[in-house]
């Protein structure tokens, strides 16, 4: 009677732990992307998340924005390293950014929570808003987003 008692407290323990491990959820660290824009001949009629694996998958959506100074050059990113997590908004001439909530990993999704600000004056021109994240790809999995 002992043995089966030691045998089924053995046994809970053992799938209390395993089922703690698949429910783990971990923050991703991430590096936003400076001096990038959108090319205008991406087209969307919404808010549209990418995983972007490539240099050449990246040249198909986006140009540099170089500028003058110690700042001006593009954030580097190293496509043998990292991969690309990219918000791209719909085109607007009102003053807009997405402020990321939340990159954790859970399982093998990596989600994404975000909202977006939008300041109501609007502008002569329009933009194409984005928000360009580097993930390590040590954190790599499905995407997927959540807007908050």
């Amino acid at each position: 009677m002992k043995n089966l008692a030691f045998l089924l407290l053995g046994l809970m323990i053992a799938f209390s732990c395993t089922s703690q491990k698949e429910t783990q959820i971990l923050k991703v660290p991430y590096t936003e992307a400076k001096r990038y824009f959108v090319k205008n001949t991406y087209k969307s009629s919404e808010v549209s998340v990418k995983k972007i694996t490539s240099q050449q998958e990246f040249d198909e959506i986006f140009g540099m924005a170089t500028t003058m100074g110690k700042d001006g050059k593009p954030t580097s990113i190293d496509f043998s390293k990292d991969y690309v997590i990219a918000l791209i908004g719909v085109e607007t001439n009102k003053s807009t950014d997405f402020l990321i909530k939340n990159l954790v990993r859970e399982k093998n999704s990596i989600i994404l929570s975000y909202t977006i600000k939008e300041e109501g004056t609007e502008n002569s021109y329009s933009i194409l808003p984005t928000k360009i994240l580097i993930v390590s790809k040590q954190y790599d999995g499905n995407i997927i987003s959540n807007k908050l």
